[in-house]
């Protein structure tokens, strides 16, 4: 049994041990670099997106708050825009000589015949089924147009019977003599007002009456009455078929029907074409200019409205002849003349201009010939400006205002027919008996 080796043997490392590790090291060095390789990284270390930097967030969420605050801004720039120009247009803050009820009502406290009669007329007259007001012509009546700018219509207006003594006479720019007495003027009374706006603005351009010789206005109710028994279409105003051949006025069921027939937009042309058509009814258009404007922009406007209607009378009259070869009644060449004649009333050496409160008349004699007059002054006489002829033309003007689906002034042709309903609703010829 081998003894075994005390503490102090265990603890004693060869030299030869020893030795035989230190030549390794000198013989065998340890290779501290690679062959055929290099020190530096291929791929160099990945560089930070300069935009993923919480820093970069921040100013983009910055930018994109300030773009949001120049959106509204912008936004609440355009909307005040628009409040500011529909505010300027609606009160028509400019040059507007502001009329004072009160001063004119103390003006005539005094005087009980003087008193201005305030009548509603461009809402359709509310408060009354008319404005037709048949009485002693002393008395000085208004009537509310509903603007600021042209405030009131006179209920009446006094024009000199030229047309049938001295018309042939007159040419372009002469004088209208003025007439005293009774015999040398005829009264007109009003059926009805309104404005004439343009655009979706509703920008005012002038207010237009509609006014009937006193004298015709029996001529008038015989041919609404008439319009009533037998109107375009199949169902007919009055249901009681006995008594339509004699009627002489119309119950309040049948003028409420009549006056749907007059407002239809294919029928109501129908209407409205078979009462101005004839012969014998004296009508006059009085029209005033809520702001300064020019006669070629009026004319303008007429004869877009008269070349639609001919249009469409043509191709309606077209379908019904089923290819006949006549032509419609606006076709030949006597119309285009008219048209031709109508468009040198307001041209050529005439004053263009027509500022701001000055009247244009457009009279409609009893052949429905048409006369065109100018008041550039309320004391001075009515400048005549040329006559049209033919029929057609006129009443295509007339019916601009009256009948169709697009007229000139929607509340002009509502207030009309609401005043020709005051005259259905008495009898035929007691109107007339009741002027002074």
């Amino acid at each position: 049994m081998a003894m075994k080796a005390p503490l102090s043997m265990q603890s004693y490392i060869p030299f030869r041990t020893c030795g035989q590790c230190v030549r390794h090291q000198y013989l065998y060095p340890a290779r501290t670099t690679r062959f055929l390789s290099t020190n530096n990284r291929l791929r160099s270390a990945a560089k930070r997106n300069p935009l993923r930097t919480s820093r970069n967030v921040r100013s983009r969420e910055q930018e994109v708050a300030k773009y949001r605050r120049s959106m509204v801004i912008s936004a609440a720039g355009i909307a005040a825009c628009a409040v500011a120009m529909y505010g300027v247009i609606k009160l028509d803050v400019f040059g507007i000589e502001t009329q004072q009820p009160k001063e004119e009502g103390g003006k005539n406290d005094g005087n009980s015949k003087d008193t201005v009669i305030k009548l509603e007329g461009s809402e359709g007259f509310p408060n009354s089924p008319s404005v037709i007001r048949i009485q002693g012509q002393d008395g000085v009546e208004q009537v509310a147009t509903g603007t600021t700018s042209v405030p009131y219509f006179p209920s009446t207006i006094r024009l000199p019977r030229y047309q049938e003594e001295s018309s042939s006479k007159l040419v372009s720019g002469d004088e209208i003599p003025v007439a005293t007495g009774a015999e040398g003027e005829e009264e007109y009374q009003l059926l009805g007002l309104g404005v004439r706006t343009v655009s979706f603005l509703k920008i005012q351009v002038y207010v237009v009456g509609l006014y009937v010789a006193k004298s015709d206005i029996s001529e008038l109710q015989r041919r609404l009455v008439k319009t009533a028994v037998h109107p375009p279409g199949e169902n007919q105003v009055i249901a009681n078929q006995v008594g339509a051949t004699s009627a002489t006025s119309l119950v309040s069921s049948e003028r409420q029907r009549l006056k749907e027939l007059l407002l239809d937009e294919e029928k109501g042309e129908d209407a409205w074409n078979a009462i101005l058509k004839e012969d014998g009814l004296r009508t006059v258009f009085r029209i005033v200019p809520t702001r300064n404007t020019d006669f070629l922009h009026l004319r303008d406007g007429w004869v877009r409205g008269i070349t639609s209607r001919a249009q469409k009378a043509n191709a309606k009259a077209k379908v019904a002849a089923e290819g006949d070869a006549n032509p419609g009644e606006f076709q030949d060449e006597a119309f285009g003349s008219a048209m031709g004649d109508f468009k040198g009333l307001f041209g050529g050496g005439q004053r263009k201009n027509v500022p701001k409160g000055q009247t244009l008349l457009l009279i409609r004699n009893a052949r429905g010939e048409l006369d065109a007059l100018f008041s550039p002054d309320s004391a001075k006489p009515w400048r005549f400006l040329g006559r049209v002829l033919d029929e057609r033309l006129s009443r295509l003007v007339w019916m601009n205002y009256l009948a169709g689906k697009n007229v000139s002034s929607e509340d002009a042709r509502r207030s009309v027919v609401d005043g020709v309903m005051g005259i259905v609703e008495r009898p035929v010829g007691t109107l007339v008996l009741k002027v002074v």
